[in-house]
């Protein structure tokens, strides 16, 4: 039939070469660095060094800048203001530290911000304005009660007025 198979060609094997480069193990740059004394020090200075620009300031709301949340804020604390007056006149707040926390509750409520924050502070100034209704449990109580009791005089009289039909 044929001739016999010729063995294909291969290349011949590598001798001391060590592993294949692109298995050599990786070396961070910063691992190094820390091996010497000279290199801990820059490293300590690199981590220590103050960011120019470390990110959002303090105190201003996600998805607004500190140019843009300054004049809303300003507006919100002149309607607080005029708003805790009327309060006061209304409800009678008389004590200046009771206006002055009023008026940065109001603020907080009113301004962009966290939703815990101003629930929070929507909860204090209704403390400071309305009255918790306990008075309005107590009778729904006794209508209830009320209620209950006239069912069960129905349900007393009830199956002798229908065995008497």
């Amino acid at each position: 039939m044929g001739s016999p198979k010729v063995p294909r060609a291969k290349s011949k094997p590598k001798v001391g070469n060590g592993p294949a480069p692109h298995k050599a193990p990786k070396k961070n740059y910063f691992s190094t660095l820390m091996e010497t004394p000279e290199g801990r020090e820059l490293r300590r200075q690199w981590s220590t060094k103050k960011r120019k620009n470390p990110g959002r300031p303090r105190g201003v709301p996600d998805g607004y800048r500190k140019h843009e949340i300054d004049p809303i804020r300003e507006k919100i604390q002149k309607e607080a203001e005029k708003v805790v007056k009327i309060m006061s006149e209304k409800y009678g707040v008389e004590d200046e530290y009771a206006k002055e926390a009023l008026t940065t509750a109001v603020e907080v409520m009113r301004v962009p911000g966290e939703t815990r924050e101003r629930l929070a502070a929507a909860r204090l100034v209704l403390d400071f304005t309305k009255q918790k209704p306990v008075a309005k449990s107590e009778v729904a109580v006794a209508k209830a009660e009320d209620f209950l009791a006239s069912l069960l005089v129905e349900d007393d009289n009830g199956p002798e007025t229908q065995s008497g039909s």
